[in-house]
């Protein structure tokens, strides 16, 4: 850990405690502000290895800090807090230190870290030129008509590939705007394995949408869910330890809004975040029976009024979300 880091660390109290996701928590100090001083532990702060993310479940106080950048005025008021006057200004004084001697650092701005790219194979061709070529492949047809019958206007939202002599279509996957690898959809809907991905470890699916400034953003499970909304994608009903970290670290400047399945699946995301206590609302459409994922929805309601009913009905109570949950699912 950064000396920097390790001075925060060694600031937080004897009795913290830590879980297996990398959380460690303790009673908030910020919560005599907002409401009555923390007794159960609610404030939680995760480390990486360029800086850190705060949060409070009972009064929600959020801060952060990374390295190449100064305290914000929230992290700045946190520190207050739990350090002596003169702690503080040691520990101003190394941020400080640290950015002058790190002046080509950007500010605010991701680092790329060097990973495993895996190109798109050379036999998949884009749907829309061989639209425009009047493809006859039986191949292309089967996939056109899949994705017709699913939703038409995917092919003006997203580019995907198919090829020939095969069952399945590929969905391009970026990352800072270049391609990093790709998954394909098999178009089989009872296969038990119906995407196949070929990405880096830990990916994030539409990552891009979290660079953005945005008040919200919605996380589902599936990548053509993702591409309905225009959203992320986890690729999965639970979150890995990469991916959460990915994820983490741009909740203190939008609310994220997870959207699972509404089926027994999607059930282990909600079941997620309560026991890991994660700080993502999460959202309790009002839609009809059957429809199980944004893109049930956008093929019934339309994209509009989908984004609408998900941010309308977004909740972040830990207790509330336990109780609609048990509702939604079994509708």
């Amino acid at each position: 850990m950064h000396p920097i880091l390790q001075y925060i660390y060694d600031l937080l109290p004897v009795d913290k405690r830590q879980r297996g996701n990398g959380w460690i928590y303790m009673n908030c100090w910020m919560c005599q502000f907002y409401e009555k001083p923390d007794s159960k532990h609610r404030g939680n702060i995760i480390f990486s290895d360029d800086g850190f993310i705060y949060q409070c479940f009972n009064c929600k106080f959020k801060c952060g800090f990374k390295l190449g950048q100064y305290f914000s005025k929230n992290t700045y008021s946190w520190l207050k807090e739990i350090c002596s006057a003169n702690q503080l200004k040691e520990l101003c004084d190394m941020v400080k230190k640290y950015n002058e001697s790190n002046e080509e650092v950007i500010i605010d701005k991701p680092k790329k870290i060097k990973r495993e790219i895996r190109p798109l194979p050379t036999n998949y061709q884009q749907i829309n030129k061989s639209l425009g070529s009047n493809e006859n492949s039986k191949y292309f047809h089967n996939v056109l008509q899949y994705i017709y019958n699913r939703n038409p206007k995917l092919l003006d939202w997203k580019q995907y590939y198919w090829a020939e002599k095969q069952n399945n279509f590929l969905i391009p996957c970026y990352e800072y705007g270049n391609i990093v690898g790709y998954s394909l959809r098999l178009l089989d809907d009872n296969s038990p394995h119906k995407y196949i991905h070929y990405v880096p470890n830990g990916f994030v699916y539409n990552f891009d949408n979290l660079l953005k400034n945005r008040k919200y953003e919605i996380i589902v499970e599936g990548e053509l869910d993702a591409d309905a909304i225009n959203c992320v994608s986890i690729l999965s009903n639970q979150f890995t330890p990469e991916r959460l970290k990915k994820v983490l670290q741009y909740s203190l400047n939008k609310e994220i809004i997870l959207m699972p399945d509404r089926d027994l699946s999607g059930k282990k995301m909600i079941e997620q975040l309560l026991k890991e206590e994660l700080p993502f609302s999460v959202a309790f459409p009002n839609w009809e029976k059957g429809i199980k994922d944004c893109f049930d929805a956008v093929k019934k309601y339309g994209r509009l009024y989908t984004i609408y009913s998900i941010l309308s009905s977004k909740e972040s109570d830990k207790n509330l979300i336990k109780l609609k949950s048990m509702k939604w699912f079994n509708i």
